[in-house]
């Protein structure tokens, strides 16, 4: 999890620089770079009667969460390296035109970039279809019962090879980065082994990994003052890097009053 400590911790509404650069880095956009978003063309398809602005200019506001911080790295699944890219662009393009102003941001990738959805090894594990995602908080019996219902490849063999047996291989993942055994001792461990033993093994092992943050999160909403005091603090604590960020911004393209 986060450490108050170490991270600020704020609520994005709460900072009203987000939206305002965003606005801005929207007068240098064209149509034709967001119209090329993967995520936009796939999310339309789901929901073609509710294709708005606000999902077309995501990625617009997704760049001014980045460079209000001046952020030089940027931990990303690869689902969303198209967006830092353009993140990327709108700086070259930003400084080109008024300046030196923001930095160009790196992404910072894992062997397993992105976790995929238990039903369908081709989607990304998503908190929008909770069936075939895990929560940290889920009980042992919701991620018992997610696991035992997460598709599987024809076949028994506890194999990874992405291309002929993708679901089991996106299990196997889960498996070795919560334990840290490679996929190949993983291979070993359940040879002569069917996908019933390997699913309730793998079950045990979310479960337990997570047990201590089920714990730290049931002690946390005990206690909302707190919970609000630490958000109030970070959002100002925010509020003040965005808010000298946007400053610079405006004296850059001339409109600081």
């Amino acid at each position: 999890g986060l450490d108050p400590k170490k991270s600020v911790i704020f609520l994005q509404s709460q900072v009203p620089a987000h939206s305002e650069l965003a606005w801005i880095l929207n007068t240098i956009t064209p149509i034709g770079e967001l119209q090329r978003m993967t995520q936009f063309k796939n999310k339309s398809e789901k929901q073609e009667e509710n294709i708005n602005v606000g999902l077309f200019d995501y990625p617009v506001l997704m760049a001014a969460d980045i460079l209000l911080y001046d952020a030089q790295y940027v931990p990303v699944g690869d689902d969303q390296l198209q967006h830092l890219e353009l993140t990327r662009t709108l700086v070259r393009k930003f400084n080109s035109r008024f300046g030196e102003t923001f930095i160009e941001p790196k992404a910072i990738l894992t062997n397993v970039s992105r976790l995929m959805s238990l039903d369908n090894p081709q989607k990304k594990m998503s908190k929008s279809d909770p069936a075939s995602c895990l929560f940290i908080d889920d009980s042992p019996e919701e991620i018992k019962e997610k696991i035992k219902k997460a598709v599987t490849d024809s076949g028994s063999e506890i194999k990874l090879d992405r291309q002929k047996k993708p679901t089991i291989s996106n299990l196997i993942d889960i498996y070795s980065n919560l334990t840290g055994i490679s996929p190949e001792k993983i291979e070993i461990k359940f040879k002569n082994k069917g996908y019933i033993d390997f699913k309730l093994d793998l079950a045990n092992v979310i479960s337990n990994y997570f047990s201590s943050y089920r714990e730290k999160k049931a002690e946390l909403l005990k206690n909302p003052a707190f919970l609000k005091k630490l958000i109030k603090n970070g959002s100002e604590k925010a509020a003040k890097v965005a808010s000298a960020k946007l400053l610079e911004v405006k004296e850059k393209i001339g409109i600081k009053i």
